[in-house]
């Protein structure tokens, strides 16, 4: 085991509400003695994280004595920051740095980062860098794209109207993980496995590995739903980028098409170090949260 008992999450929306939870399921069986969850402000859910025996600490980004008072203490420090406040963890990691924080998982919770300089990914991992800079174990965590939460109207799959788009071919293989078993396997690996197989780890996992074609096909085998597909050269994926390169949803749909979705080959994956994680396929979640 790691011996972490201390634990604090950062941005609890989102992935970060699933971890928390897992966390509180850990708490509750004696296996850790603290979660704590860092907020700019009270919320109906942090009241709810409350009830289950979570420590709701108010925190200012702003201000490092805050920070580091909020974080005396803790062993780990897990960020689930979404992509519009990726600046405050900066000043986050600084003051886990200063507080005596053994372990900080930063917010990555998607493809892999290293090599990237620009954009969100490029943000991502100057903040791991940054990490190492301090002598500040890191555990990082590629898992994808979240099974639950991507089939929606935004990135072209709208369900409930049996309509999809697809842009370019849609053969390439993409890595699907649900948000539950996301949270699952960090709060898992982060107290179960010894430190030395957590610290400056990169831990790769996927639930399923499809291609969007096959998504569709199979989606519409188990749900019996025939889904009209739209297909979309890759050229016009490319010019609305150029048009606009914050567009987020072109720029997953970009990633996917030239085969950026995959987060490793399967001999790099880390999902042997729970052989009972026991995760959901893409499918079987898409079934179990569609409209």
């Amino acid at each position: 085991m790691s011996g972490y008992k201390t634990f604090a999450i950062a941005g609890a929306g989102n992935i970060g509400a699933f971890i928390v939870e897992e966390y509180l399921k850990l708490k509750e069986g004696g296996i850790l003695t603290s979660v704590i969850v860092l907020t700019r402000a009270a919320s109906a859910s942090s009241s709810s994280f409350a009830a289950k025996g979570a420590k709701i600490v108010t925190v200012d980004y702003d201000s490092p004595s805050s920070l580091e008072a909020a974080l005396s203490g803790v062993d780990v420090v897990i960020s689930t920051l979404g992509s519009n406040a990726l600046g405050a963890q900066v000043p986050l990691v600084e003051a886990a740095k200063k507080a005596g924080v053994q372990l900080f998982v930063p917010s990555e919770f998607g493809v892999n980062t290293p090599g990237h300089t620009e954009g969100i990914l490029g943000r991502k991992a100057a903040f791991y860098k940054m990490l190492e800079q301090l002598d500040l174990p890191y555990a990082l965590y590629q898992v994808g794209f979240f099974s639950d939460t991507t089939f929606i109207p935004f990135f072209g799959w709208d369900l409930a109207k049996g309509a999809v788009t697809i842009y370019g071919e849609g053969n390439t293989p993409i890595s699907w993980t649900s948000s539950r078993d996301i949270a699952r396997f960090v709060a898992h690996s982060t107290t179960a496995l010894p430190r030395e197989k957590v610290e400056w780890r990169t831990f790769r996992i996927e639930a399923d590995r499809k291609s969007l074609n096959e998504v569709v096909s199979e989606y519409q085998e188990k749900s019996g739903k025939k889904l009209s597909v739209t297909r979309v050269p890759r050229k016009d994926l490319q010019d609305g980028l150029e048009k606009n390169p914050q567009d987020l949803a072109k720029l997953i749909q970009l990633i996917w098409e030239q085969g950026g979705g995959v987060i490793g080959r399967p001999d790099e994956l880390s999902n042997s170090e729970w052989p009972e994680w026991n995760q959901v396929g893409v499918i079987d979640t898409m079934l179990s949260t569609r409209a």
